[in-house]
């Protein structure tokens, strides 16, 4: 069933690209190459013309045939640079003449190429004319007073004033098509390359983005925890909590791809490489309509679009991983991008791979070892590896139609090795997690007006783990398999200056696997469901004329085959500017999805990656679904920003499997809610060459299972207080940042003072207080950073990074569980089991650019 539906949407995606090469052999008539226009003058009228070749080659025009031979040659004159001289009444000269020409070369700014056939109209009279092969065109100087509209498919209609002209056909960028583009409202938020748009979103963009403290690259998923209401209780960029929210409840995108990977070395580096991800879009509240899933947040990843002249690319080093990324001419109209990144611990363990060793291997299967426990002197040892390679296809068709191909590739391979030094005995344990993401794009400018969009996609993620005991013969094989397949369709017609509708089609075909199998006793466990989705929206976009008032809205409807159930998610985004640089800003959403993450037992796949997705089946696993609605305010002048937002967030359909219980609700399945509520406060002071930034943002976060005693009580998230107090300071080409983080403690359960262990005569377990009555101590954290750019000669140069997170060596308790040992005289106690963060980590880095 699921080969036939790939064939069926492969099919579709063929038939599409067919059409496409049928829109594009549709000419206009008008559009004439001036030797053309010539030629059939001759026949129409018994004459003959004169004329140097080069000189009218490449001159295009709009001609349309005239009635007499002295209208065709009156027309000509108006409109291009030449003059017409008759010889006798059948031969003429045709003669180049600038001096009563202005004239212009339009290039496209994203790629600095020549716009060739751009239309150039006047706005007062009916002249129009053509730009050449390399984007020039001519004015008659008669039209000195009137205003010009350039208009190329793909690209922003551009006025232009004819006085603005001159004879030395100066360049004129015309910017990409507006309807591709998101409005910037803050231009540079907290750091250059970081900015708020007026959709509520944040842009990042890491071609030009400035530095944030600890970063030693342009960490994707590191930075996003800049932005207030983002951060990570445990330090990993695999658990990422947006207002309150589970990791699994953020829709992680490259090129519009869903990722069900976001890590390598287990969370602690994003799996996305900066060389090549240039524009990423965070989305916390208001989400756009063609966005499913993600109901705390979406993070949409796109690369490099744009085609460019020449070869160019980089490579690097730190003290984690090596990198390098190309960008590769075919031809004018396409071009290959490459990527990869691979860890070197094999060949040398730096002091940073140690730390982050220590940090991720904590209370895991890996340092749980105890000699002491068996009486025996055991050696463990692990050998780790990570890598990513990408691909990318850009090929522009023509005008209209651009095609894209892109290729994802992730791996993280752990071996963990025990032997018994006395027997020299030995045993591998092994974890393997691999995600592949793949899909094919088309885009289509129908006209100035009206754009589609086709992509068609395929991720895999793959998490695999074989734990061996050292002591016994038996084996733990565990499993966890997504295969999502999808098509999307996507329109974009602009109804006026003012109105830009939008609509689509979504279809997903998501099939999850879950294995564990023990030998010893034997037990299987297989378990494996398919769902598929439909999706169809539509939304409307309002921008006033005086750009002061922006409205985003819409709805998307999510149909689930499996359960004949149908949601309805309206969604809104207002921006109104008021006086004085102060703003307005509203936001609300529902939202649904059928994936999440859960946690079975604290050693699942070594303890290392112990979340396993799996779907929603409307029985044990229900489909979490969210509203939520924020309002705020914005403040900008003299380099000065304040933003205040209030927000309000209800979730419904959580599964208390995925929220990582570790007291008396761990073994316990059932379903429940989570209200969160709380503000977000930032003041920023930005000056051409510093920027100061304090954010401030209060949580408060609460559970309600229903079959729970207590039924209601904090949720395992619930960080009341966040704040990070940070600058930045360039100095030329030097740029300094540094930055304290603190965060209060997260809730946790503590066990009973008294008659704290319960046996049934068989099995012990732990009696605890109330839950999440407890809160972690308070957290905080130097970094700095430090970057200087160096031009080593005109066509390379060197970036080079130093970065230490937690300079200050604090050893923060990030979490506390509890677990009952049994001593060598057969007593059993309760031991309190505490993570710590990262201690010092200096990191440096070196990237040549060429």
């Amino acid at each position: 069933m699921r080969n036939s539906a790939v064939q069926g949407r492969t099919i579709v995606l063929i038939i599409c690209l067919s059409l496409s090469t049928v829109f594009c052999k549709a000419q206009d008539g008008g559009n004439k190459n001036l030797l053309v226009v010539l030629q059939s003058i001759e026949q129409a009228f018994n004459v003959r013309f004169s004329y140097a070749v080069d000189d009218i080659a490449n001159v295009t025009l709009l001609y349309e045939p005239q009635p007499s031979l002295e209208a065709s040659l009156d027309y000509l004159s108006k409109n291009i640079p030449f003059t017409f001289n008759k010889i006798d009444d059948r031969y003429i000269t045709v003669v180049k003449n600038t001096s009563e020409f202005l004239c212009g070369r339009i290039l496209a700014a994203d790629t600095g190429l020549p716009l060739e056939n751009a239309t150039i109209v006047s706005n007062l009279t009916s002249f129009g004319t053509l730009s050449n092969e390399d984007g020039t065109f001519f004015i008659p100087k008669a039209l000195l007073n009137e205003e010009l509209l350039i208009r190329f498919v793909g690209y922003q209609p551009w006025q232009i004033a004819v006085s603005d002209l001159n004879i030395n056909c100066e360049a004129i960028l015309v910017p990409a098509e507006v309807s591709t583009l998101q409005t910037v409202f803050i231009k540079n938020f907290l750091v250059k390359g970081l900015s708020k748009n007026m959709d509520g979103s944040f842009g990042i963009n890491t071609s030009e983005f400035g530095l944030l403290p600890g970063q030693v690259e342009n960490d994707i998923l590191f930075v996003t925890q800049a932005l207030p209401g983002i951060q990570s209780v445990n330090e990993t960029i695999s658990n990422i909590n947006v207002r309150g929210g589970t990791h699994d409840e953020n829709l992680i995108l490259w090129n519009d791809i869903k990722s069900y990977q976001s890590g390598h070395f287990f969370g602690l580096i994003s799996a996305f490489n900066p060389d090549i991800t240039q524009d990423v879009k965070v989305h916390k509240n208001g989400t756009p309509i063609r966005y499913g899933d993600g109901i705390s947040s979406v993070i949409a990843m796109k690369s490099r679009d744009e085609l460019s002249e020449g070869f160019h690319g980089g490579a690097g080093l730190n003290l984690i991983n090596g990198s390098a990324f190309a960008y590769l001419p075919v031809s004018e109209k396409a071009a290959i991008q490459v990527s990869g990144r691979s860890s070197f611990n094999a060949l040398w363990e730096s002091p940073v791979y140690q730390t982050y060793s220590e940090k991720v291997f904590q209370d895991t299967e890996i340092s749980n070892t105890d000699p002491a426990e068996s009486g025996l002197k055991i050696a463990a040892e692990e050998d780790f590896s990570f890598y990513d390679v990408s691909t990318r296809f850009l090929w522009d068709i023509n005008d209209k139609d651009k095609f894209r191909v892109n290729f994802l590739a992730m791996n993280n391979t752990l071996t963990f090795n025990e032997t018994i030094l006395d027997t020299e005995r030995s045993k591998n344990s092994e974890l393997d997690l691999k995600s592949i993401l793949g899909g094919l794009s088309w885009e289509r400018a129908w006209s100035d007006t009206f754009s589609t969009r086709v992509l068609t996609y395929l991720t895999t993620y793959y998490l695999r783990a074989l734990n061996r005991d050292l002591l016994t013969t038996q084996e733990v094989f565990q499993e966890n398999d997504v295969l999502e397949t999808g098509i999307k369709l996507d329109g974009n017609l602009e109804l006026s200056d003012n109105f830009t509708a939008s609509g689509g089609y979504q279809f997903v075909e998501t099939g999850i696997t879950n294995e564990q199998e023990v030998n010893l006793p034997r037990f299987v466990d297989f378990k494996k469901n398919v769902l598929r989705t439909h999706a169809a929206f539509a939304g409307l976009t309002y921008t006033s004329n005086d750009n002061n008032t922006t409205l985003n809205g819409g709805v998307r409807f999510n149909y689930f085959t499996k359960f004949d159930k149908l949601l309805i998610e309206p969604r809104i985004a207002l921006h109104q500017k008021l006086v004085g640089g102060l703003s307005l800003e509203a936001q609300g959403e529902f939202k649904s999805q059928a994936t999440t993450q859960r946690i079975d037992f604290d050693s699942d796949f070594l303890g290392v990656e112990k979340r396993r997705w799996v779907l929603a089946d409307e029985e044990n696993i229900p489909i979490v679904t969210s509203r939520q609605a924020s309002l705020g305010l914005l403040f900008e002048k003299n380099g000065w920003l304040l933003n205040a937002e209030g927000f309000y967030k209800e979730v419904e359909g959580i599964s208390s499997g995925n929220q990582g219980f570790q007291n008396q609700f761990q073994y316990l399945r059932s379903s429940g809610s989570y209200l969160a509520n709380g503000a977000e406060f930032v003041v920023n002071k930005e000056e051409n060459n510093y920027s100061i930034w304090l954010s401030y943002a209060y949580l408060n976060n609460t559970y309600e299972f229903n079959s729970f005693q207590p039924t209601s009580f904090p949720h395992n998230l619930d960080v009341t207080h966040t704040a990070t107090f940070a600058g930045s300071l360039i100095f030329d080409r030097l740029k300094v940042a540094s930055g304290i983080n603190y965060h209060s403690g997260k809730p946790y359960t503590i066990p009973l003072t008294e008659d704290a262990i319960i046996s049934d005569g068989i099995n012990e377990t732990i009696a605890y207080g109330n839950p999440n009555e407890e809160r972690l101590t308070d957290y905080y954290r130097v970094d700095l950073s430090a970057e200087y750019n160096w031009e080593i000669s005109e066509n390379v140069d060197a970036k080079i990074n130093l970065a230490v997170l937690n300079v200050l060596d604090t050893r923060n308790t990030l979490n506390i569980r509890y677990v009952i040992t049994e001593n060598t005289d057969g007593e059993s106690s309760i031991n309190e089991v505490r993570t710590t963060s990262l201690g010092l980590s200096p990191n440096f880095s070196l990237q040549l650019l060429f």
